[in-house]
């Protein structure tokens, strides 16, 4: 997570704050794709007119893993430590995440709004049209906007945004990724999607075959695209390069079957272990697949980065 972030765990309802006034955007926000901006954007233009701090509020474990048992979900598009930084640069001043367990799940609407909201001293609320509180979703934003008027709160509901006759959502998002149509993914989002982790020692065979690899540890549970070997952008200090990325279980070499993430940047030569990098999926060149001989790898390997270097270098921006 960027420690640069204002961003606070709730696992409890928080000690009420006084003297202060938020305008709090409420959601998963799994994806910060580009609705869930409107929502942020909105939050930030109505804090600069009635001079309020602009915040996000949002829950960990996603929802839908704690109540429907999903295992998908317990990876996320965006893990709340990412949430918050991009949030940030969305101008969002201050994150709350609230812990989503048995207890919370089970709170009424009211207690939610006066334990949580009151607490942090909101003023003005807006949340997406769908947005759903209380034990078991039982409240609609027209419930949420009755309780917020009875305590003299304001409220706006931003609309869904349609792309290309296409409802913007999560779940669209993580069907993109899944299916390795990672520029489909950022049309949705607003951006490239990432990854984020921190290098560290692998086996050190690519160096061997003349393709040295960053083997990557994610520092938070993102939602892994397709196996396969992607082109991508590694950022590192600030840095962007061009690289290629193995998901997968490596074939050719390795029998543990674990699941790896590795990058071979192009044409450079840096140091990075123990380095955090952040991956960008650009694009799908092929599936992971297993070799009878290593030259038959390395041919493959020179392949891949040459297709990766002509798709990066045609590139404006990502």
């Amino acid at each position: 997570m960027d420690h640069h972030c204002n961003y606070r765990y709730l696992a409890r309802p928080p000690a009420p704050e006084y003297g202060v006034s938020r305008a709090i955007a409420i959601g998963k926000f799994d994806g910060l794709h580009v609705a869930h901006q409107e929502i942020l954007k909105k939050v930030v233009d109505i804090s600069r007119e009635r001079e309020l701090t602009p915040c996000m509020f949002t829950f960990t474990p996603h929802p839908r893993y704690v109540l429907q048992g999903d295992e998908q979900y317990a990876r996320l598009l965006t893990p709340p430590g990412e949430r918050a930084r991009i949030a940030q640069t969305l101008g969002v001043k201050e994150t709350f995440v609230a812990h989503f367990d048995a207890r919370f799940r089970s709170q009424p609407a009211d207690a939610f709004f006066e334990d949580y909201l009151l607490a942090l001293g909101v003023s003005h609320l807006v949340v997406g049209y769908d947005f759903r509180l209380g034990k078991n979703g039982a409240n609609g934003v027209a419930d949420l906007g009755r309780i917020a008027d009875r305590h003299g709160v304001t409220m706006d509901i931003i609309q869904p945004i349609d792309q290309d006759g296409l409802l913007v959502s999560s779940t669209l998002t993580r069907i993109a990724l899944a299916e390795g149509r990672p520029a489909d993914a950022a049309h949705l989002l607003g951006r490239a999607y990432r990854i984020r982790g921190e290098v560290i020692h692998g086996a050190g065979r690519g160096r061997t075959i003349g393709f040295p690899t960053a083997n990557l540890a994610l520092s938070e549970p993102f939602v892994v695209p397709k196996i396969g070997v992607y082109a991508v952008y590694a950022e590192i200090d600030q840095k962007r390069y061009r690289g290629v990325m193995n998901i997968g279980v490596r074939p050719t070499v390795s029998s543990e079957g674990e699941l790896s993430f590795e990058v071979h940047l192009i044409d450079e030569s840096v140091d990075l272990y123990d380095k955090t990098m952040d991956v960008l999926f650009v694009h799908y060149l092929r599936e992971e697949q297993r070799f009878s001989t290593f030259d038959a790898l390395k041919d493959q390997l020179r392949e891949d980065v040459r297709s990766a270097r002509a798709l990066l270098d045609g590139l404006t921006r990502v």
